[in-house]
């Protein structure tokens, strides 16, 4: 994922303050990603990571290391503002266990492996299965043998099912300032998913009265949990867990999630052993 803020007409930094008062509210997926770390205990990699809101139950479930990942700028100086206010993630990366990187997920490469490799909410950012197969993979290759990769979206029941004309989301404070989110949403069925044209009014009031509006507009993708599954055996990776939902609920048409646990297939794990033997 590049930076999500980059095309927009507006103040990044702002929009990424304004991303973080929405998404730090989100907590019912918290105990899931500490359980899941601590299954498989070891380096995590958070890819498109935005600002960090995950990095603490990642610590909680005993990661040793955590490396964020983002195209954003913004988002990353927000991830670095959280890691000073915490003394849990201050302490961790005073010493050297948690990593900022700015990259595209898509292109992302490291020599060091990860026990767990997540992508939460990033699939929703790329245009469609192409560019879905380069992030994947690049994932992929960050695993360690045994390692698995969490593929976290909406869900079928999530999914909207027409559109949506412009209307109020929510008001919140600010810094004291009252903020007010408006948004539209265009959606087009296609034969690799859903495609859907999301567009938002911010207004925030400064304490002079005045109003600031920052617009923004993001062309999402959602793939059926059947495409996903197919472009996971693409490049080389095999489900074996689904849930459709962080309480770890069955997967179904009436999953407000659709979450994906996959490791390598046995061919992939054999062919990455043998290059492993060859390298050294």
């Amino acid at each position: 994922m590049s930076d999500i803020f980059a095309s927009q007409p507006s103040d990044a930094a702002l929009l990424a303050e304004i991303y973080d008062l929405e998404h730090d509210e989100v907590t019912e997926d918290l105990v899931f990603y500490r359980e899941m770390v601590a299954r498989w205990r070891g380096a995590v990699a958070d890819l498109g990571c935005g600002s960090g809101r995950l990095f603490r139950p990642f610590l909680a479930g005993g990661a040793t290391r955590i490396l964020g990942v983002d195209g954003s700028a913004a988002l990353l100086e927000r991830a670095a503002e959280r890691l000073v206010a915490d003394p849990t993630l201050r302490a961790a990366a005073d010493e050297g266990r948690i990593e900022l990187l700015r990259a595209d997920v898509r292109l992302v490469e490291r020599r060091d492996r990860y026990a767990v490799a997540v992508m939460a909410g990033v699939l929703s950012h790329l245009d469609g299965p192409e560019e879905a197969l380069r992030a994947l993979d690049r994932a992929a290759r960050l695993l360690t043998p045994a390692g698995r990769l969490i593929v976290d979206g909406v869900g079928p029941a999530g999914l909207p099912t027409h559109d949506l004309p412009l209307s109020v989301d929510w008001q919140k404070q600010l810094h004291g300032r009252d903020v007010v989110r408006r948004s539209e949403l265009v959606r087009h069925e296609a034969p690799e998913g859903l495609r859907v044209l999301f567009s938002t009014i911010v207004d925030v009031r400064q304490p002079d009265g005045t109003i600031s509006r920052l617009p923004a507009s993001y062309r999402l993708w959602y793939p059926s949990p059947e495409g996903l599954e197919q472009l996971l055996g693409d490049v080389g990776l095999e489900v074996e867990a689904t849930f459709g939902s962080h309480d770890l609920e069955p997967l179904d048409r009436e999953s407000e999630r659709c979450i994906m646990v996959a490791h390598r297939a046995a061919r992939a794990r054999t062919q990455t052993t043998m290059r492993s033997g060859d390298a050294s």
